[in-house]
């Protein structure tokens, strides 16, 4: 399958920051301004696979063609809470996350969504040796199942920069990476100014876009925290990336909850983005 993916620089939004799911939350994207959105799988295995249902796909291409909106990745949300990711394959909760990876492709198959996400965080964090060992071992199998429908498996975490490149080395080149660039200062493990070269453009399938107060609890506007965002955003153009830009700052959450009109909010983000796209790299 071809799917429809261009190179140009594409700016989007993850479904789970939006007050909505689902095709509301295409068409919400949409309305806004989007080019694109990142999904979530609506509940996976708790809830019977919902995005594997043939009606519930049949929505989501009416919502597609309707607005003309991407839908640009499916992030496996799920398995985050499931820590199936660090279990052994061969075990129960490995199996789940087996079966979630194999039902996740379909879909993504199905929907002509080119990228699969998967996220070491929340029950699935990496907190030592094993659970690298044991996470390398669940992305090379995902990288597999996905590899044989021509889709590309993402991979984002806390890690530091030699631990990604060591999980990109174990699991190989097909694995490629969501650079999120704010969590390296909320989690406090490297400069993103520096993290971002060091990664290289080559590792580096798109990037997460969010900022923070100094105390990285909550969100705040782009370019209004302290996460250098004018800065990385010039360092990624000067790099000479030309893919996808996701924005990733929690609209429900508090500080940014607090303001009344989340379209307004969200459109202001989208001429953030691409007034700094459109800047002289210096």
């Amino acid at each position: 399958m071809t799917y429809m993916d261009s190179n140009r620089k594409r700016v989007g939004i993850c479904e789970w920051v939006l007050p909505f799911v689902g095709v509301e939350a295409i068409e919400c994207a949409a309305r806004i301004g989007f080019d694109c959105i990142q999904i979530a799988e609506r509940g996976g295995s708790e809830a019977g696979y919902p995005l594997s249902d043939q009606r519930i796909q049949d929505e989501y291409r009416r919502a597609i063609d309707h607005t003309g909106l991407q839908i640009h990745s499916l992030h496996l949300w799920t398995l985050c809470r499931q820590a199936c990711m660090i279990h052994p394959l061969d075990s129960a909760c490995g199996r789940v996350g087996l079966e979630s990876i194999c039902e996740a492709v379909k879909a993504c198959y199905a929907l002509e969504i080119p990228r699969l996400m998967l996220t070491s965080g929340f029950m699935c964090q990496i907190k030592n040796e094993r659970d690298f060992v044991q996470f390398s071992e669940s992305l090379r199998a995902a990288c597999e199942i996905a590899g044989e429908k021509d889709i590309t498996v993402v991979f984002e975490s806390a890690l530091d920069v030699w631990e990604i490149k060591r999980m990109c080395d174990i699991v190989g080149p097909s694995l490629r990476i969501c650079y999120d660039i704010f969590n390296p200062i909320r989690f406090h493990t490297a400069d993103p100014r520096e993290e971002i070269k060091q990664i290289g453009l080559n590792k580096i399938d798109h990037f997460h876009l969010k900022d923070g107060p100094d105390n990285c609890i909550g969100c705040t506007l782009l370019g209004q925290g302290c996460g250098h965002f004018d800065e990385v955003m010039n360092i990624i153009q000067t790099l000479g990336y030309q893919g996808s830009y996701i924005t990733e700052n929690y609209y429900t959450a508090s500080p940014l909850s607090e303001q009344d009109n989340f379209d307004a909010l969200a459109h202001m983000h989208l001429k953030t983005i691409h007034r700094a796209l459109q800047q002289q790299v210096l």
